[in-house]
């Protein structure tokens, strides 16, 4: 069966460097404003200059005006949105205005290897990245279970579930059980239901973002070790 047609697939479509976005790149930029933030800010960038970057980043891909080639082949928006967000960071140090700006750097002008050397030596932004990425894509998928539980779509209710999604120490099986009305087998097949339902509602965010099935599913165990 033929992987659907995704966002980011009609973007892998549409693309084409020096083009305007299409919609579909809008609606996933939005979703995906934080990691850039994040990213940026990993990288060294200031508060108030990671904000300034981002808000120019997004402009530039709104516009076409400069953006990687898009490559079918390599269909993760996630790796695309950091490849993007590492060539401004990279022209924005290249400029001379984060100096100017005040930010304590020593503007030395760089080749291309010597910019690359630099992007290779700061302390894992792109771990920040990803880290920020799953968060919002794992707060999405969270209150898209609540609000199943609190249509009704599914057995229990999402206050009886909620304490086991927490990072914050909940109460134990057993008394949770006793409070739902379960037996202790029951309670734990109600728990491990909602975890299934959530990964699931995880990969249904994530096919916005990636080329194949394939993709998807690797996607979502990068997403989940991300924040272990």
């Amino acid at each position: 069966m033929a992987f659907p047609d995704t966002r980011w697939t009609l973007v892998l479509r549409a693309g084409a460097e020096g083009q305007a976005a299409p919609p579909a790149l809008h609606e996933l930029l939005k979703l995906y404003r934080p990691p850039i933030h994040a990213y940026f800010r990993a990288r060294g960038a200031s508060a108030e200059d990671a904000e300034e970057l981002t808000q120019e980043l997004l402009a530039e891909l709104f516009s076409g005006a400069t953006r990687p080639a898009l490559d079918a082949s390599r269909g993760r928006f996630r790796s695309w949105l950091k490849a993007c967000a590492t060539h401004h960071h990279l022209r924005w140090l290249e400029s001379g205005r984060a100096a100017k700006r005040g930010g304590g750097m020593r503007h030395v002008v760089m080749d291309t290897g010597q910019l690359d050397s630099l992007a290779a030596t700061v302390d894992d932004p792109g771990d920040s990245f990803d880290r920020a990425w799953a968060a919002g894509v794992m707060s999405r998928a969270l209150e898209c279970l609540r609000e199943e539980y609190d249509r009704g779509d599914r057995v229990g209710t999402w206050a009886q579930l909620a304490p086991f999604f927490g990072g914050e120490a909940g109460p134990g099986y057993r008394e949770a059980a006793a409070t739902a009305g379960m037996s202790l087998p029951q309670f734990k097949a109600f728990v491990h239901r909602g975890r299934l339902r959530f990964r699931e509602l995880v990969a249904v965010q994530v096919r916005d973002t990636v080329g194949s099935a394939e993709d998807a599913d690797a996607e979502v165990d990068a997403l989940f070790r991300a924040l272990a």
